[in-house]
């Protein structure tokens, strides 16, 4: 029997959507500070204000290079001309090309820190205004193809209250979770003011996820104190996924899951073949220095198997350690559109590294683990 395959990780990037998604939805008081398509030289470019966010309909030079890069650009991604991942049919024809049933998409990534040298949203206030925007674009866009799209809303990292309103907003709207972005917040997760967002998002059922390339070392990346160099930002593409290692270990052992143990977290993109030794020293550290200080009522890994989730796209090594340990708490993503991911050799990328892996374990990591961790019914 075919294995049915979800994608737990799928990307609806600021690029490709349409040119009215904010100015349709934000009150025109806020003017030119809505996100909005203006053409340069020949190019179209989201603006905001005077910061440029990123090209409208192409990834640029760089990301389409190399075998993946070229099916992009013959796919139409990179013509400026195509935006495919917002087109609710064409999209679905690119996961029926993929053999991809449903996707958990991922939204707007970058626009509060800038990626790819572009300029964020720094002014909290807009860039929540444009958060509240896009989720109920994002709303809509599910309801394009019900049992398809199941897009998370995104929340405004600088005022906890704010953050919780926006969870209560994104249930009102359907959605089946929210992303936070950790790096750049007003305090990192393991502080007690995100406690309203915590018991928001209990309350609601929502899962709350976290994905790479929002944060990173000071060491390596795109672009370091004005320099570029092709060893630089390949070693920050590497080793991004292990952002999410402090994410993780904050959570558990500030308390969080052990205050509200019905909610659901998810490390988006962070590859999963870090956890076992992550989880080995989590609880020999907590063991040996931390259980008189902290006085946790579990293991902190029991925690983690409780109630958080990862992501990734190809880990041969990780989904082997994973089936053993903790084959409920990992998700495979294409990662699409991204040239970062398997599509469109999504089977080929599956076939490959499901390969001698119990085929219960195969379901559980493609299509079940997902499903009940979003609660979408079938």
């Amino acid at each position: 029997m075919a294995l049915r395959v979800m994608s737990a990780d799928s990307h609806m990037d600021l690029i490709y959507l349409p040119p009215d998604t904010f100015t349709s939805r934000m009150n025109r008081t806020w003017g030119d500070a809505a996100p909005h398509v203006v053409e340069r030289d020949g190019r179209k470019w989201w603006v905001s204000r005077e910061a440029v966010l990123g090209p409208y309909g192409y990834y640029g030079p760089g990301v389409t290079g190399g075998r993946r890069g070229k099916i992009l650009a013959d796919a139409g991604f990179a013509t400026g001309k195509q935006t495919r991942p917002s087109n609710p049919a064409e999209r679905r024809e690119d996961q029926e090309r993929d053999g991809v049933e449903a996707e958990v998409i991922y939204g707007v990534i970058g626009i509060s820190r800038g990626v790819f040298t572009n300029q964020g949203i720094s002014d909290h206030e807009t860039l929540a205004a444009v958060y509240h925007a896009y989720n109920q674009y994002i709303a809509d866009f599910n309801r394009t193809q019900p049992g398809r799209f199941f897009g998370l809303g995104c929340l405004p990292n600088h005022d906890a209250v704010a953050a919780a309103d926006e969870v209560r907003h994104c249930a009102m709207l359907g959605l089946r979770g929210v992303v936070f972005v950790p790096w750049g917040s007003a305090m990192p997760v393991w502080h007690e003011m995100w406690e309203p967002v915590w018991a928001a998002a209990d309350e609601t059922g929502l899962v709350v996820s976290f994905h790479v390339f929002e944060g990173g070392g000071a060491t390596v990346g795109y672009e370091i104190k004005g320099v570029r160099h092709p060893a630089v930002i390949g070693a920050w593409t590497v080793v991004a996924p292990l952002q999410m290692d402090e994410i993780c270990v904050s959570l558990i052992l500030s308390g969080v899951c052990e205050r509200h143990p019905r909610l659901r977290l998810v490390l988006g993109e962070s590859g999963i073949g870090w956890i076992p030794y992550i989880l080995e020293r989590l609880d020999d550290t907590y063991e040996e220095r931390l259980a008189d200080d902290l006085k946790l009522p579990l293991p902190p890994s029991a925690y983690f198997k409780r109630q958080i989730y990862a992501t990734f796209q190809k880990d041969f090594h990780g989904v082997r350690a994973m089936a053993e340990l903790a084959p409920d708490n990992v998700m495979w993503g294409s990662d699409y559109p991204h040239r970062d991911g398997t599509w469109p050799f999504s089977q080929k990328a599956i076939a490959e590294q499901f390969a001698r892996i119990d085929p219960a374990i195969q379901r559980k990591m493609l299509w079940e683990n997902v499903r009940r961790v979003y609660r979408i019914d079938g």
